[in-house]
């Protein structure tokens, strides 16, 4: 197992400020590719090794695509996903476990309420329970069970880092992000990949523009259902329908985004904090061209609208490390 990322490697990325006094700073590393792979900018060691954790499930998609998953475009949409568990996401986890005559059972992700506030109030005064459907990574587990079953691969040790299908997904990670230092488990059961930050930015960079068919099916696919990658309103699927962009957060901190062109950028949070994060993201991309000002603005509006209170209006945030006062 690498090191991990420490504060030796990072930089000041995000400032929270109240009456225009800052207030908390947040400490990462931000990384940002052309379309050839070569850096553009820096902000930390871009080499510091981190767990990308969700920010990877479009690389697992590929490795079940190649094992034999057969899923429809929303489908393999949500095999990517980090999803709110609206009613929506749930019925279309259970229509892929349909599709291979399995049931919620076979799924070993936990159980959960949903993300979503509507859902969850919803499903809890109908005396409904948690369940593994609403958990936000179901949607990549049912895509390893419909690879299980298409390849006629044993259905209950699917998490095992040793089984076909999670050895197609780890050869995929490595071939879209490079090198994989360990392999650990995620919070969701499945192997989780630690690898650099670059390496996660270099995942991004060939999954926007590998004209692989796997690659090309799931960056489509995200494209054409932003919705099921994470839910209505939130920044993930906001900034996906908005401008083609493909993003995906990762659990404490991370985050991968790329532009159709291949310019890529990868963030990892230090504190395993995400306000901001986003925008920080959108940021350093408009930095290198992927952006308008305007759409600039239009993103920055949506992801952080304006207060309307007074104690809301008085709360701020500043982006990107290289614009802050030395110190």
């Amino acid at each position: 197992m690498g090191s991990a990322i420490d504060i030796t490697q990072s930089s000041e990325l995000l400032q929270i400020t109240r009456n225009a006094v800052i207030e908390s700073r947040h400490y990462g590393v931000a990384v940002v590719l052309d379309p050839a792979g070569e850096v553009l900018e820096a902000l930390g060691d871009p080499e510091a090794l981190i767990f990308p954790r969700s920010a990877l499930k479009p690389f697992q998609a590929i490795g079940s695509l190649r094992a034999g998953a057969v899923l429809e475009t929303a489908q393999l949409a949500l095999a990517c996903a980090s999803h709110l568990g609206t009613e929506q996401h749930q019925l279309l986890a259970r229509s892929m476990l349909d599709s291979v005559e399995l049931g919620e059972e076979h799924l070993q992700c936990p159980s959960s309420w949903p993300g979503d506030s509507a859902t969850r109030s919803a499903m809890a005064a109908r005396g409904q329970r948690q369940n593994k459907l609403a958990f936000n990574c179901s949607g990549k587990h049912a895509a390893f069970l419909a690879a299980s079953v298409a390849s006629g691969e044993s259905v209950d040790t699917y998490l095992s880092a040793e089984h076909p299908v999670q050895l197609s997904a780890y050869r995929a990670m490595e071939e879209f992000c490079g090198p994989i230092s360990f392999l650990g488990v995620d919070g969701c059961g499945a192997p989780a990949p630690q690898m650099s930050l670059k390496s996660l930015a270099e995942g991004f960079r060939k999954l926007a523009t590998s004209a692989e068919p796997a690659a090309r099916s799931v960056s489509s696919a995200m494209r054409e259902h932003p919705w099921a990658v994470r839910g209505t309103g939130s920044p993930n699927t906001i900034v996906i329908e908005s401008t083609g962009i493909i993003a995906k957060l990762g659990a404490e901190g991370v985050l991968g985004m790329s532009a159709p062109n291949g310019v890529s950028v990868a963030i990892k949070i230090l504190d395993g904090a995400s306000r901001g994060i986003d925008v920080l993201a959108l940021q350093l991309l408009a930095t290198h061209g992927v952006l308008s000002p305007q759409k600039l603005e239009e993103l920055t509006s949506a992801l952080m609208p304006a207060g309307s209170t007074a104690g809301t209006r008085a709360a701020g945030v500043s982006y990107v490390g290289r614009d802050f006062d030395a110190r």
